[in-house]
């Protein structure tokens, strides 16, 4: 009979449980686009402080969280812009962020913890932004192409050519890198 925290409409709780709810999805988000601990953090609480000041905007009748990470993404590739620089995507091991990570690796998240990891990662960053973020929204926070759709404000089928054709480009990247350390 109880909602759940995914789709109760924010002014049905106390909006610490909602951050409490939220926060490492918006964080871990946060932390792969922008490639810095710091940066995240600080992005993650601007984040919250947009959404409670939107929270008339909320439609209820889809997921909180879908609208959330949507400003999330927003507000880091906006923060990305202002800096005028491409950043990394995913930082090299040794992460100053362990829990970043996403607790239950996807297949892609697996490949990442593998030995090739460093060359997936150097290759993601070098992909344009509008295929890394739908990527990253796929493979690291795990969400559907309908709420990948939802969050960027995209059609269902754009979301699945982005992933797919980011995905080629990440291949070729991958294979270009393994046959110039072949040559090399």
């Amino acid at each position: 009979m109880y909602a759940s925290v995914e789709t109760q409409a924010p002014q049905d709780q106390d909006f610490a449980d909602i951050y409490k709810a939220h926060y490492r999805r918006v964080f871990n988000l946060c932390r792969y686009l922008l490639n810095s601990f710091d940066a995240a953090e600080d992005a993650t609480h601007e984040v919250f402080l947009r959404a409670q000041r939107k929270l008339e905007s909320y439609d209820p009748s889809l997921p909180f969280s879908s609208w959330l990470l949507g400003i999330a993404s927003n507000h880091c590739i906006d923060l990305l812009r202002r800096r005028g620089t491409e950043r990394r995507l995913f930082e090299v091991e040794g992460s100053d962020a362990p829990e970043a990570r996403s607790a239950g690796p996807s297949p892609l998240g697996q490949l990442l913890a593998a030995e090739r990891g460093d060359d997936i990662r150097s290759a993601l960053s070098e992909l344009p932004e509008k295929y890394r973020v739908p990527l990253v929204l796929a493979y690291f926070n795990e969400l559907s192409y309908d709420e990948i759709a939802r969050t960027l404000g995209l059609a269902r089928n754009n979301v699945a050519t982005l992933i797919f054709r980011g995905k080629q480009q990440l291949r070729q990247k991958l294979q270009k890198e393994k046959r110039s350390g072949l040559s090399g």
